[in-house]
């Protein structure tokens, strides 16, 4: 663990690219993805799960969809939202390095999960459009 300059803990996630590895350091991102890893859902539910703006769940999911973490999906005039391989990726990175609450350090500490490291991110969408 290292201490961020703004007081709060954050852990770097040595088999993410960079860019990864520094989104998952934002607490609202994380509590994002954990919301998403039940089931895709529209912002409002979203930003009522995280008790955040609107405004603000939406920049993150934003910056989440640029980097490939989260995809939507439009049926009616809203969007829903779902985590993409790599979020799913992200998700089990997140429980690792970021576990909830008590029982999730002490899971971690007596069962440490070894992370494939992410291959370059050409690659991932290389991947994804061949699909």
């Amino acid at each position: 663990m290292v201490e961020a300059p703004f007081g709060k803990n954050y852990s770097d996630i040595k088999e993410a690219p960079l860019e990864i590895n520094n989104a998952l350091k934002s607490e609202l991102k994380r509590k994002i993805i954990r919301t998403l890893a039940k089931g895709k859902k529209y912002l409002s539910v979203i930003s009522k799960d995280t008790d955040e703006h609107v405004a603000k769940v939406k920049y993150h999911l934003s910056d989440l969809e640029r980097l490939g973490i989260v995809a939507t999906m439009r049926l009616t005039r809203e969007k829903f939202f779902m985590l993409t391989d790599l979020g799913r990726w992200c998700l089990r990175a997140i429980d690792i390095y970021y576990p909830t609450g008590f029982y999730g350090a002490i899971k971690n500490l007596v069962n440490k999960k070894s992370l494939k490291p992410l291959e370059p991110k050409r690659k991932l969408i290389s991947d994804i459009n061949s699909n």
